[in-house]
């Protein structure tokens, strides 16, 4: 018995596969191929088997993706959310340093009303950094004395 060639896939039209390549899930696929073909004799099963061959239509046409279905941005939207990032990260840089800033001058205001209020301001006036350094401000040295002066010994409890 000689045995009757059956046809792998089926025949699927040219405007089935730019509508497979159109859509981006099985669901929407679905809804817009029974909106652009009403009168279809082929089946859900049918239907279906276009969908699990989009991968394959899209090798053999990779143009007619577009980069928005494709799921990439054009380059000139990505140079645009890029500029976007960098005038936020621009505001929240400025910010950060204001408020640094701010709190350089609310500490040299506390340390010299603190000298004042305990009498030790003839020993030395601290300065806040320049705006140039980017380390820490170091502690005073009148204040590094002091407190290794008032030091009480430690007490270990019961």
């Amino acid at each position: 018995m000689e045995k009757i060639p059956v046809r792998k896939y089926q025949v699927v039209e040219e405007a089935e596969i730019d509508l497979v390549l159109q859509c981006k899930d099985s669901h929407e696929f679905y809804d817009r191929y029974f909106k652009v073909f009403p009168d279809t004799k082929k089946g859900l099963d049918s239907i279906s088997k276009i969908w699990k061959r989009r991968s394959e239509f899209a090798k053999k046409r990779p143009l007619s993706i577009t980069t928005k279905e494709a799921g990439t941005k054009s380059a000139q939207d990505i140079a645009a959310l890029i500029a976007e990032q960098t005038k936020i990260l621009g505001e929240i840089s400025a910010l950060a340093n204001e408020s640094l800033e701010v709190n350089r001058q609310i500490l040299a205001t506390l340390t010299q009303q603190n000298q004042i209020l305990t009498g030790h301001s003839e020993h030395a006036v601290w300065e806040p950094p320049k705006e140039s350094s980017h380390h820490a401000p170091a502690v005073p040295h009148s204040m590094q004395k002091m407190a290794s002066e008032v030091q009480t010994p430690i007490l270990v409890g019961s």
